[in-house]
């Protein structure tokens, strides 16, 4: 019988073609290597089992980051099920750093479950650091010396044990509460602007709020002089509607984005 000549075209494996691309890269051995906790075998392994052989280095990452899974509504995040959503629908509801805030404030080791509601709690509390630090811009108290560096020693400390961001930002939100209860200056905000260079979550600058929304707070200014309570509260519910809010004190008024 003939011999038959066959031509498969193929491409490697995935483990190896990781192993050739992250070589090519980084070489034979470099600092971090990230992937969900469900990539630790046979993938990972399968990389370190072949790079090391190959060059005779070891190890060929010092450091494994292994992500837990992400959960929609406390159930895995799968097509079938219909629960899949995309960061692109989220940003449209939301600031990309929202959405960082809420990842980051969780343990990368731990499962993280989304939900807006969820979302929205991160919204809320990251408004609060961004007026925690434009109050301190502006501010002219005095500096708690001893609470910053112990502070910023105890945030280090948190962030070199495997990248603990949920003590990290437990350690800033004492702060926080600190420096509301004595005052700070201008120490303390170069301490919030530190943080930031890690974390990239504030927005400084405050949104321009539109003229229709000044006239509705105007508008329902004058109803309180005039006791008219009710039209006070109608006034206020559509403003929030429009997602802001207004913030009384003695000297006024503040609009603030929701």
């Amino acid at each position: 019988m003939p011999k038959i000549k066959l031509k498969i075209k193929f491409r490697p494996g995935w483990h190896i073609e990781d192993t050739a691309i992250t070589e090519k890269e980084f070489g034979e051995q470099y600092d971090v290597h990230g992937g969900a906790v469900d990539l630790i075998f046979p993938h990972h392994e399968a990389e370190i089992a072949q790079m090391e052989s190959i060059s005779g280095k070891k190890p060929l990452v010092k450091y494994w980051l292994h992500t837990a899974f992400l959960n929609i509504n406390k159930n895995k995040m799968s097509k079938s099920l219909k629960n899949f959503i995309t960061i692109k629908e989220i940003l449209e509801k939301y600031d990309g750093k929202v959405l960082r805030y809420f990842l980051i404030s969780n343990h990368y080791r731990t499962p993280i479950d989304f939900s807006y509601e969820n979302l929205e709690q991160s919204k809320n509390a990251l408004e609060r650091l961004n007026e925690f630090v434009r109050n301190l811009k502006d501010g002219k108290g005095k500096d708690d010396l001893k609470l910053i560096n112990k502070t910023k020693v105890q945030f280090i400390k948190a962030m070199n044990d495997d990248f603990d961001t949920p003590k990290a930002f437990a350690t800033i939100f004492d702060f926080v509460r600190e420096v509301n209860k004595k005052g700070g200056g201008k120490k303390s905000y170069k301490l919030m602007l530190e943080f930031d260079k890690i974390f990239n979550i504030l927005s400084l600058k405050e949104k321009k709020v539109p003229k229709e929304i000044i006239k509705m707070a105007n508008e329902r200014e004058k109803a309180r002089k005039e006791k008219n309570w009710k039209r006070a509260d109608e006034i206020r519910i559509e403003v929030n509607k429009k997602g802001w809010i207004i913030e009384d004190s003695e000297e006024g008024f503040k609009i603030k984005k929701l």
